[in-house]
């Protein structure tokens, strides 16, 4: 029941973040409500960013608890997966621009393709300024497509599904997301087994729950998930010793994003989970040399995390860091704006997060706490 009603929470919070120049239904209740739930995200910003930390902080609390009743046993895979089915169908259905608008890209590129018939590399949607009206509530309209070449031929099917319109092919593409999310969830799961793992809820629970993949993954609707889903594929396979096929899914996985091409090297010396661990990692550190820390950028290596479970510092760290991620989207609710304060607030949050969690490295284990 917990993960019902902060799942319900979540989903109206996101709401309040519909972009003021978007309307999502010609029915005049629905636009009435609508217009409510706006005037809670943009002009009630601290009642706004304090309902989004209270979120956050319920998710934790309960994210912590479900991995205290999965690590001892009291949860299995079976009650566990209860729980994950009520939150995608529930989150499935939230706003997406609540925390990035990366998501309309994923659309617009699509119907670039589709109904423009224009290369998504050589234009922008600010080209189409004043012909769309997509482009009224959009960001980065004056970037050409970022995306893989894989991922547009994905985001196709959604808006070929959603027939053109708007808001199916929003949802059509959220459940094509959160399809990409069960499976990842499904993969890692398969893995897992491999391992010979006496609770395997347990680590499944650590990726499948984290409030950053929820709220990134399902919420948000970022693609990276789709990286993850054909990484942990091809994980899954790997350990399996089924080598044509753990390379076929590498590839699409790197094929979808660029980020899983760092695992490569262990596939070839035929390492261990360890090393997967590892190798993502160091991709990450060589993405921050360049650009700043997103948060979705850590749903690329919490699931090698979960497959290290027993490296019970590390899931520590990922878990601290994760609540510094999420939180960085408190300054820009508070504010309403991308100013050099929200910045440095923004900063603080990720790297206070790290910080934390590298100080944390240094403390003992519960077992070593209790003589075990």
């Amino acid at each position: 029941m917990g993960y019902i009603a902060v799942s319900l929470a979540l989903f109206l919070f996101s709401y309040t973040q519909v972009d003021l120049n978007l309307t999502l239904s010609r029915v005049g209740p629905m636009q009435v409500i609508q217009k409510a739930f706006q005037h809670i995200g943009f002009y009630q910003r601290p009642l706004s960013a304090g309902i989004y930390i209270g979120i956050i902080a319920a998710l934790f609390f309960l994210y912590g608890r479900v991995l205290t009743l999965t690590r001892t046993g009291v949860l299995g895979i079976r009650d566990l997966s209860k729980i994950i089915v009520c939150a995608v169908v529930i989150l499935v259905f939230s706003y997406p621009a609540a925390f990035s608008y990366d998501f309309f890209n994923y659309l617009f590129t699509a119907k670039t393709v589709l109904v423009y018939h224009q290369n998504p590399y050589t234009v922008t949607p600010l080209q189409f300024s004043g012909i769309d009206p997509w482009t009224n509530f959009m960001r980065w309209t004056h970037l050409t497509s970022a995306y893989t070449p894989l991922w547009i031929g994905l985001s196709l099917v959604p808006y070929i599904v959603g027939l053109g319109y708007f808001i199916t092919v929003l949802f059509a593409t959220k459940i094509m997301v959160a399809g990409f999310y069960v499976l990842a969830v499904y993969a890692l799961a398969k893995a897992v087994n491999k391992s010979g793992t006496m609770h395997p809820a347990y680590p499944v629970a650590m990726v499948a729950l984290n409030p950053l993949i929820l709220i990134e993954s399902l919420v948000s609707g970022h693609n990276d998930i789709v990286l993850v889903s054909l990484a942990m594929l091809s994980v899954w396979m790997y350990m399996d010793k089924k080598i044509y096929a753990s390379w076929l899914y590498l590839g699409l996985s790197v094929a979808a994003k660029l980020m899983t091409i760092f695992l490569i090297p262990v596939y070839l010396l035929r390492k261990n989970k360890d090393w997967m661990l590892a190798a993502m990692a160091l991709g990450l550190v060589a993405v921050l040399l360049q650009r700043e820390f997103l948060p979705w950028y850590g749903v690329w290596v919490l699931p090698f995390v979960a497959l290290n479970y027993e490296m019970t510092k590390i899931v520590r760290l990922s878990i601290i860091v994760s609540v510094g991620l999420l939180l960085s989207y408190v300054p820009y609710l508070y504010l309403g704006e991308y100013s050099v304060t929200e910045s440095l607030w923004k900063t603080g949050f990720v790297w206070g997060g790290i910080v934390l969690g590298l100080m944390s490295l240094i403390l003992p284990d519960r077992s070593q706490i209790s003589g075990k």
